[in-house]
């Protein structure tokens, strides 16, 4: 059995093993048929119940939620038509389906005539409703609305913790202190504060601690030594006894306060304890630019002059200096050093943070009386609540928890590698009644090589933690799937070939790092198929718009080509934001009528050149001295004049209206 059937073999046997009453974490990557698989598990779980209430899958997008309850109906149908599908993974389906509408027949559940009954939920849907199941709990008395943009309402409560300042008493010697620290620009300071209470959820519990200094800095150490552990495996004892002569030299050479003075002693080999930090920050002076590149040369400045009695120093050097040349992240880990902050502050400086905790749990608070006031919060309101309704302040489980673990026998989660810290703890508390062997499963399902949700404080290390610790008394077996349903083998071995030298060597939990994994494409051959990089290559001085417009015109070029091959071609065109497309689709407008294309929410309505006339024409019969959107509308092509027109006609007369110019019949007389 070669690589590519070993991987197929290992593939079929995780999916098979994902449907056993038991708690896994499965990494599933793009194109793998994870919907298809969260199905055949759902289907399989609805076999287990007596209610189907007691299954509850949560994913982060309303679309994905629509997409899984569709999917299972869809199944449930098939199944109740009697006729089976034609491919093999559709038949399994159908099969696990058929034994579902049975269970539901023997319940009387009528999931075909009833589909609400199946909880699937976004986890910001789920918080919502756990918040509204006990309201005095969450600290929510009557159910406010939830804010799709809470900006105005975190902007007013900055307003009044800034506010503060007015009054007596330590509130206001605490917005003193934090203005103080900003030089007193009030601007700063009211956009700083803002922008945390977006992401209160990711510092409010650390504010409350008392040991929030002790934990800060045992968690910068942990941070420190583990970049001093990367650095140490790159210079190893024995790297670092040939550096140790040439670094005593050089150090002889230089005065006192050079960084690489502090070598002249240095005879052991250095400790990745924080301590170090200093020497280990010398010796990436003495191999590194200050442009953080290894040295390619040596002189009198780092202690090596042009003489003799260095020669052997600079050969010994540059033999270290290769070796890390050939040694892959060597350079970007000795560069990393030097970036390395001191794993402890001073007075003064705990004094600040101090006052900036203290400012931000006021803002909180503020934030709070905003929210009641408005009868409306934000997401991360909702999720705080929700919490708190599931656990009270001792840290036992309320009697929302206690009812909830009676009745939720099995937890889905889709996205995972999507998921942050308050999501995970509200899993947690979902969870935290359960034992081993008592039936209840978790399955959680995700790709940690796509967690790109980092400004929700999603992290893969949460993944790898998960997959390694589980989640409290939960532990979960980890599978793997690696088919790629969705391209063609060259597609997929160019992709593994590029991006495994992209992605870290290896993973880790503390740095949120995570290895390629590579995968297999089960789709056939195409002719042509394959990846190729067409680079635009312009000064670097280019404007933006320039490098827009030519990347466009690039593209409508490939577009021409592949569509000259084959006419009844689909092309697709994939960027990172919606926003990235606006200059292709006014190229193809502008040039390439011939083009038919959709792109649905690309276009602003604005932009449109029928809805501008429009809203030209608007603003000229608002106000009959708009000069801009009166010229606009002669522009317009229902109207059509000539831009040498305009000018006869309204260039040497700034005052008057160009409703009282078009009156005029001899300016009239001079246009064409």
């Amino acid at each position: 059995m070669n690589s590519f059937e070993q991987l197929l073999h290992e593939d079929a046997v995780n999916r098979e093993r994902a449907l056993a009453l038991e708690s896994f974490i499965v990494e599933a990557p793009a194109g793998a048929g994870k919907t298809e698989l969260l199905t055949q598990r759902y289907l399989r779980l609805l076999q287990t119940v007596r209610e189907p209430e007691e299954i509850v899958a949560i994913t982060f997008t309303n679309k994905a939620a629509a997409e899984m309850r569709l999917r299972i109906l869809e199944s449930l149908k098939i199944a109740a038509g009697g006729v089976p599908p034609m491919q093999p993974h559709k038949l399994k389906t159908y099969g696990l389906a058929q034994e579902a509408l049975a269970t539901s027949a023997k319940y009387d559940w009528n999931l075909l005539e009833q589909p609400g009954r199946l909880r699937i939920n976004t986890i910001d849907s789920l918080s919502s409703h756990l918040a509204r199941q006990m309201p005095l709990l969450s600290r929510f008395g009557a159910q406010p609305g939830v804010s799709q943009d809470a900006t105005s309402h975190y902007e007013e409560a900055v307003r009044r913790t800034l506010a503060l300042l007015e009054e007596d008493g330590a509130a206001a010697t605490v917005v003193a202190g934090a203005l103080q620290h900003l030089d007193n620009d009030l601007g700063r300071l009211s956009r700083l504060l803002v922008g945390m209470l977006v992401r209160r959820d990711q510092w409010l519990h650390h504010t409350y601690r008392h040991s929030a200094q002790e934990d800060a800095e045992e968690a910068l150490r942990q941070l420190v030594e583990n970049d001093l552990d990367m650095a140490a495996a790159i210079l190893s004892r024995r790297v670092q006894a040939q550096l140790m002569p040439v670094a005593r030299f050089a150090a002889s050479n230089l005065a006192c306060e050079h960084p690489i003075a502090l070598l002249a002693d240095w005879e052991t080999p250095l400790t990745t304890n924080p301590d170090a930090l200093p020497m280990w920050r010398a010796v990436s002076d003495l191999l590194l630019t200050g442009t953080e590149s290894l040295r390619s040369r040596f002189d009198k400045n780092m202690g090596l002059p042009a003489t003799d009695d260095a020669k052997p120093f600079k050969e010994a050097l540059a033999e270290v200096i290769e070796t890390l040349r050939a040694t892959a992240g060597a350079e970007t880990a000795i560069a990393r050093i030097r970036r390395l902050p001191q794993p402890r502050h001073g007075d003064a400086e705990w004094q600040i943070i101090g006052i900036f905790a203290q400012l931000l749990n006021l803002a909180a608070a503020q934030l709070w009386m905003v929210f009641q006031e408005a009868g409306e919060v934000d997401f991360v309101e909702i999720s705080r609540r929700a919490l708190q309704a599931l656990e009270d302040t001792s840290g036992s489980p309320t009697e929302l928890a206690l009812r909830l673990d009676y009745r939720i026998q099995h937890l889905l989660v889709d996205e995972f590698q999507d998921t942050s810290p308050a999501q995970v703890e509200l899993l947690r508390c979902l969870t935290q009644g359960w034992m081993p062997g008592d039936g209840r499963t978790l399955f959680c399902v995700g790709d940690p090589m796509q967690s790109i949700y980092r400004f929700r404080k999603a992290e893969v290390g949460l993944f790898l933690r998960v997959a390694e610790q589980g989640i409290d008394n939960v532990s979960l077996s980890k599978l793997r799937l690696c088919r790629n349903n969705r391209s063609c083998p060259e597609v997929v071995a160019w992709v593994n070939r590029v991006f495994a030298g992209v992605f870290p060597p290896q993973d880790s939990v503390m740095q949120g790092a995570i290895s390629y994994r590579d995968f297999v494409a089960t789709r056939d051959s195409l002719p042509q198929a394959g990846v190729q990089v067409h680079p635009i290559v312009l000064p670097r001085e280019a404007p933006a718009e320039a490098v827009h417009v030519r990347e466009a015109q690039c593209i409508t070029g490939i577009i021409q080509r592949e569509r000259a091959q084959d006419p009844n071609r689909k092309i697709a065109v994939l960027v990172r934001a919606r926003s990235h497309l606006e200059a292709l689709v006014a190229e193809i407008r502008r040039h390439h009528r011939d083009l038919r294309f959709q792109a649905v929410e690309i276009e602003a309505l604005a932009g449109r050149q029928i809805v501008q006339d429009l809203l030209a024409l608007t603003h000229a019969l608002h106000h009959r001295a708009d000069r801009v959107h009166w010229l606009a509308i002669l522009r317009a092509p229902w109207c059509g004049l000539r831009l040498a027109d305009l000018h006869l006609l309204a260039a040497d007369d700034h005052r008057s209206t160009i409703w009282a110019l078009m009156n005029d019949e001899a300016r009239v007389q001079r246009m064409s």
